[in-house]
């Protein structure tokens, strides 16, 4: 009996906890499916591990949180992820993870360095809607370039992967998720369609006026510091808001750092 009343109480808690955040969620679009990239800044090998490391928190969050979540577009290096691209199915997750968007600090000692000096690693997250019916628009057939190959080495998975570029931005997305190829080249196309909604809605212009998107990442302006020494802490450099358990926040317990965002900008 006294189980059952812990667990009645955990799951009231989070259903109030959930309802007073989507008091926040008021924006077009924020009860949408999101698409969430994260890009290492720079080639070490530091930057691409902390890719890897905000790739399974994101994941985490979405798990306890009872999100679908699915791996379609990614770039490896020997020690982890150049780039990597969630999609994340489920009502209100583009309005929860719009918090994220942006520069995300790691200082810790360098793992894959003979020495001790801390080593500070930087990732880009950005995060967009998944467009659906209701964002309906068309791409000219001649503004895009579709790539089909054969993944070589395995005979299950022939002729699977598909890479769509919209030729005018350079917004590029491959898939390799699906085993069937055209399944692969409607997901690559989703992706590329969210990414110039995205620009679309940030420039305030029609498809056709969309200017390219700087290719300069540029570390200057973190939004957040995640630091394992010489202290641990993770603050958020919007809200001001610290939690010095960052073991749990890389697990995924990301709710206190949404929570302060969303109540900041609906101030």
């Amino acid at each position: 009996m006294e189980w059952e009343l812990i667990a009645r109480f955990d799951f009231l808690s989070r259903e109030l906890k959930h309802v007073e955040i989507l008091n926040f969620l008021n924006q077009p679009f924020d009860d949408k499916g999101a698409f969430i990239t994260i890009t290492a800044v720079d080639s070490n090998v530091d930057s691409h591990d902390w890719v890897d490391m905000l790739l399974r928190m994101y994941s985490k969050w979405c798990e306890s949180n009872d999100y679908q979540i699915r791996l379609v577009d990614e770039s490896m290096r020997e020690f982890g992820f150049e780039y990597a691209t969630l999609e994340i199915s489920g009502k209100y997750a583009y309005g929860y993870l719009k918090s994220e968007q942006g520069i995300h600090q790691l200082r810790r000692i360098a793992p894959f360095s003979e020495n001790s000096k801390i080593q500070t690693s930087f990732a880009k997250v950005e995060v967009i809607p998944i467009v659906d019916e209701s964002m309906d628009f068309e791409i000219p057939e001649r503004d895009l370039e579709i790539y089909l190959k054969p993944t070589p080495g395995n005979s299950n998975r022939q002729f699977v992967l598909a890479k769509v570029t919209h030729i005018s931005t350079g917004i590029s997305v491959t898939c390799t998720e699906e085993r069937n190829q055209l399944l692969n080249m409607e997901k690559a196309l989703t992706v590329v369609k969210s990414k110039l909604f995205s620009l679309m809605q940030t420039q305030g212009v029609s498809l056709s006026d969309i200017k390219k998107p700087s290719p300069k990442i540029t570390p200057d302006k973190p939004i957040r510091e995640y630091t394992f020494h010489p202290y641990q802490k993770v603050k958020d450099l919007r809200t001001k808001v610290e939690n010095s358990d960052i073991e749990e926040v890389i697990k995924g317990n990301l709710d206190l750092f949404i929570k302060a965002y969303l109540k900041q900008v609906n101030i």
